[in-house]
């Protein structure tokens, strides 16, 4: 016995190393890149770089770019780093003096209306192209990187190497962007500062050059990289902008709607149920009686013959929302209705689950009917139906996820609202299931605390 103990001991010891192993191969990442000659280098930086000029002018300065490696040296974060002197031209030098001209241009069409980006750039790019065919050529050094990714070698071309290859780009924008006016020069020759009404020009002027922009390279393990997307969408979906606020408001009408449901729910279940029960249980119907338990069995049938989203659309649209009726009281209506239904005949099975017996020992202590059923038959027929009942509410619950459909803003309407404005729908939808399940558990074990007070009542 003490052997098989030592064994199961063990393997046990056995498996939660190879898990926590295999946790730290996964979450590892090895440091260091592939290894690459100088001219594999020059070659590649010099086939990215032409991919990323995107406009006619940075497309002829790539075309002149000569880029060489002059040493070669390995990072810690999967990057290589070459150190380069690169032949290219003095586009900064060449555009600078003409800042004005181009900003001074006209910024309102004939008909009053701004100009596009688009406009200008059109009117822009053959200028600039011409300017960048007379630039003068210089040398500058710079340090690029390359990441060695899960998506392969990756270049990243930051703000100091866009600068140094083509020419100054960067300089330009920092000195375009913070610009409020120009010098314009008349026909006769005269000066004047015009002040911008929009960044238009700016805009569209830059636009001409389309700095290149990228982020740095992940060079993470799949594991830690997926796990950098759940923070950042975490971040996205609830943090940025307090859109967690956004869950709470919701959250709390949902959880006002389903009280409120569930309490008009249980009165019209109950007295829908008794109505019935006296009906099954007496031989003899008076008018009342009879006219009261069809109007029961009608609505019984309707409401548990339609589905509730097709209630909760006609209870508002067709019924309250012409009377001015709030949402909120369309919906606890709506629900109350639905949940009444289903309450009742659960209480009904409970009551008539009951033995004859009991009513009649009530008769015989002098009890009439009516209180026969209050102290005697309805506290039995409660403990017997409490799981069933405990049920309808979860599902109370849930189905009030339903309520969006008339814009009220319950947790699912926040929820959705979130998906619109950060396009995304595994976060936040993940994120109303864990609530919604939150949200059941607290009530079974409710439930659960009540059965075993109405058990230990029975001792």
């Amino acid at each position: 016995m003490h052997k098989k103990k030592l064994i199961t001991a063990g393997i046990a010891v056995l498996i939660i190393a190879l898990i926590i192993g295999g946790l730290a191969v996964a979450l590892r990442s090895s440091t260091t890149a592939s290894e690459m000659t100088a001219e594999e280098a020059e070659s590649f930086v010099n086939s990215r770089l032409d991919a990323i000029a995107a406009t006619q002018t940075t497309q002829y300065i790539a075309e002149k770019n000569r880029i060489t490696v002059e040493e070669i040296s390995y990072g810690d974060e999967k990057d290589i780093l070459l150190d380069c002197t690169v032949q290219t031209l003095d586009l900064h030098g060449a555009v600078a003096p003409y800042y004005d001209t181009f900003l001074s241009a006209d910024e309102r069409k004939e008909t009053g209306m701004y100009k596009s980006k688009l406009h200008f750039k059109m009117e822009f790019e053959p200028l600039l192209m011409e300017l960048a065919e007379t630039a003068a050529e210089k040398e500058v050094s710079c340090r690029i990187s390359l990441f060695d990714t899960h998506e392969g070698l990756v270049l990243y071309a930051s703000d100091e190497v866009v600068n140094a290859v083509f020419g100054g780009l960067i300089d330009i924008k920092n000195e375009i962007l913070p610009r409020t006016s120009a010098v314009l020069t008349k026909a006769d020759g005269t000066e004047e500062i015009r002040e911008f009404e929009s960044d238009n020009i700016k805009l569209g002027f830059l636009d001409c050059l389309q700095v290149p922009q990228n982020a740095k390279p992940d060079t993470a393990t799949a594991l830690v990289r997926f796990w950098n997307d759940l923070k950042q969408d975490f971040h996205r979906n609830f943090i940025e902008a307090n859109r967690w606020l956004t869950i709470v408001k919701g959250l709390w009408t949902t959880i006002r709607l389903t009280v409120f449901a569930l309490l008009l729910g249980i009165v019209i279940g109950f007295l829908v149920a008794f109505v019935r029960a006296t009906y099954l249980k007496q031989s003899k119907h008076g008018f009342l009686l009879r006219l009261v338990n069809s109007i029961c069995q009608v609505y019984l049938t309707v409401i548990r013959g339609t589905p509730v989203v097709v209630q909760i659309m006609i209870i508002y649209f067709v019924i309250f929302m012409p009377l001015g009726i709030d949402k909120f009281l369309a919906a606890v209506v709506c629900f109350g209705l639905n949940s009444g239904a289903y309450v009742a005949e659960i209480v009904r099975g409970g009551i008539m689950s009951i033995d004859n017996g009991q009513t009649e020992a009530g008769r015989s202590l002098g009890f009439n009917y009516m209180q026969t059923m209050f102290y005697i038959v309805l506290p039995q027929a409660f403990k017997t139906v409490l799981p069933a009942l405990a049920n309808e509410f979860v599902v109370l619950l849930k189905e009030t996820s339903i309520a969006f459909y008339i814009g009220l803003g319950d947790l699912m309407y926040s929820i959705n609202a979130i998906r619109a404005a950060t396009y995304t729908a595994f976060m936040p939808l993940i994120a109303s299931a864990i609530i919604y399940l939150v949200m059941v558990l607290i009530l079974q074990h409710l439930v659960t605390l009540l059965e075993r007070r109405l058990r230990s009542s029975e001792r």
